[in-house]
């Protein structure tokens, strides 16, 4: 007898196009300027129209934070404006609120449950592939090769090499919560990354999928420099959150996105809040405030940014071009 084999049917990407309009017609940007972080998130949500036309009806929602390594504020987000958001989608009617947490080979948590009461912490791990569903969008492009490693293979090589099955065609493994949430809110820091150059709205997704996909995309970068920016565009199209809140009080600059002695520097006294529903624009302003207090940054590190904006563009997730939007600014 004949054994079948089950096959996989892929999903469709979740989300939509930009709903947070403005009374002009076009996408809103929202810049909080100020110290005390629930004023802060108080007056943005305000100016954006309130949470109840982010979750469209919705009772769940997920909070996609950043949390890839312990480092405090600025390096993760802070439990407190996680918090002072929460407050706004319990007033908008959600009743579930879930936050997601990307994980390496550890699965213990990032954030304390105590600092964040009546939260669901959820996980994805990052080695298995059942953490993950398998969504399809013509936009993007299959997985490229293995690359060879030279001696033994460790790590994320052994894995790349060994048991992990190629991804063909424009399909990525999403994890399970993002792709099911009714809605999520994308809540980045600003900080420098030694690949991305910066991590903020876009980069904050990379967590989001499969950990051999981003494997992949690292192990790219000394000989295919365009498949990791665009690998980091499709990433972020996979999940489309349908809001982001930046919080720029602080910024990691020179080194990140952990913190390395004696070379990363905290920049603080930014006190600056990004609301908008389009990651592109919300990038494009983070990347002018890492331009202004980071001298290390350089015009080479601004033009990868710029094509991993020009990615994203393609990809339908808004755009860098901020004349096209009413931008409300608000000091607290």
């Amino acid at each position: 007898m004949a054994v079948q084999t089950a096959v996989e049917t892929p999903l469709a990407r979740r989300g939509r196009e930009n709903q947070i309009i403005g009374r002009s017609g076009r996408p809103l940007l929202v810049i909080v300027e100020g110290t005390d972080i629930d004023a802060m998130v108080d007056a943005g949500i305000e100016a954006l129209g309130g949470l109840a036309r982010v979750l469209a009806g919705a009772r769940e929602v997920v909070l996609k934070p950043n949390t890839n390594q312990r480092d405090p504020f600025p390096s993760t987000t802070a439990p407190e404006t996680i918090r002072a958001v929460v407050r706004h989608l319990r007033a908008a009617g959600a009743t579930r609120i879930a936050l997601h947490e990307d994980h390496k080979a550890e699965l213990d948590l990032y954030y304390d449950p105590a600092a964040l009461p009546g939260i669901e912490i959820q996980l994805s791990h990052s080695p298995s592939p059942d953490h993950y569903v398998l969504v399809e969008f013509a936009g993007w492009r299959g997985d490229m090769a293995p690359p060879s490693a030279e001696g033994e293979a460790r790590g994320m090589m052994r894995m790349l090499q060994g048991g992990y099955t190629r991804t063909e065609g424009p399909r990525l493994r999403v994890a399970r919560q993002l792709q099911e949430a009714p809605a999520v809110i994308n809540m980045p820091v600003l900080k420098r990354h030694f690949a991305g150059q910066i991590t903020s709205a876009l980069k904050n997704n990379f967590g989001s999928v499969y950990g051999a996909h981003r494997w992949l995309a690292h192990s790219a970068l000394q000989t295919d420099r365009d498949y990791f920016d665009r690998k980091l565009a499709e990433f972020a199209s996979a999940v489309r959150p349908e809001l982001t809140i930046t919080d720029v009080r602080s910024l990691q600059a020179v080194f990140g996105p952990n913190r390395q002695a004696g070379v990363t520097r905290i920049v603080d006294g930014v006190n600056k809040l990004i609301l908008t529903g389009d990651m592109v624009a919300a990038d494009a302003v983070a990347l002018e405030i890492m331009k202004q207090h980071d001298d290390t940054f350089t015009v080479e590190n601004e033009a990868i940014v710029r094509r991993q904006f020009a990615h994203a563009e393609e990809l339908g997730l808004g755009t860098s071009d901020l004349s096209r939007f009413e931008i409300i600014e608000i000091k607290v």
